[in-house]
């Protein structure tokens, strides 16, 4: 039995040290701060050029995430595979987040209508500041709670922390319209994963495993 907590308190252990490079929390804020361009709402009216930077600006984000994990934490602490517990896990995680993603698509697809459509938007969310208030914490929480789900599923502590800064920029984006808050808060989860992305190369040099392999 107590050999069974032990490879548990292990694999959770080597789980969590997934997430030490720091490149997720980076890849995040990133997210953070393209969230502003898409939530963006120019005076001169909705674009959906908006939508198009922000897809490609994701696409090299992760691009850039994927990258680091190849070339930066792969070749420093290998590839590891997890018991059958943890893959449930994540297989149940999928399965909500796929749920939880069609409604988000249908939340995402009425604001659209509604900037499209002012007169559409007024009856479905208000056409008052408390109406707009409304609608910044119904997203904030749609952004929130899956977040706060895939911290809780992955043991990932810091996920918290990104949570709260994720669901502030988008509440603040929404009532405010300025891109300043996102922006300021994506950085605020960016400098935290360059720190440690920082540490953990000082932490495991490549040349220390070449000389151990060698």
């Amino acid at each position: 039995m107590l050999s069974t907590i032990d490879l548990k308190q292990i694999e959770r252990k080597a789980y969590r040290s997934t997430y030490q490079d720091g490149l997720w929390d980076i890849y995040m804020g990133m997210i953070v701060v393209l969230m502003g361009l898409f939530l963006y709402h120019p005076e001169s009216g909705y674009s959906a050029i908006n939508i198009i930077v922000m897809v490609l600006l994701l696409s090299l984000a992760y691009g850039l995430f994927w990258a680091g994990k190849k070339y930066i934490t792969l070749p420093r602490m290998g590839q590891v595979r997890f018991g059958p517990v943890r893959q449930q896990r994540k297989k149940t995680m999928a399965i909500i987040l796929g749920i939880i993603v069609l409604i988000q698509v249908l939340f995402v697809g009425l604001t659209a209508i509604g900037r499209y459509y002012p007169q559409v938007g007024g009856r479905l969310f208000g056409g008052n500041d408390a109406g707009l208030t409304v609608v910044a914490a119904i997203a904030s929480l749609f952004v929130g709670v899956p977040m706060l789900f895939i911290a809780y599923m992955n043991d990932f502590p810091r996920g918290y922390y990104i949570v709260v800064m994720m669901s502030l920029a988008v509440f603040l984006m929404i009532l405010t319209n300025q891109l300043l808050y996102p922006a300021v808060l994506g950085i605020l989860i960016i400098i935290p994963g360059v720190v440690l992305l920082i540490n953990f190369l000082k932490k495991y040099p490549l040349h220390q495993r070449d000389e151990t392999h060698g």
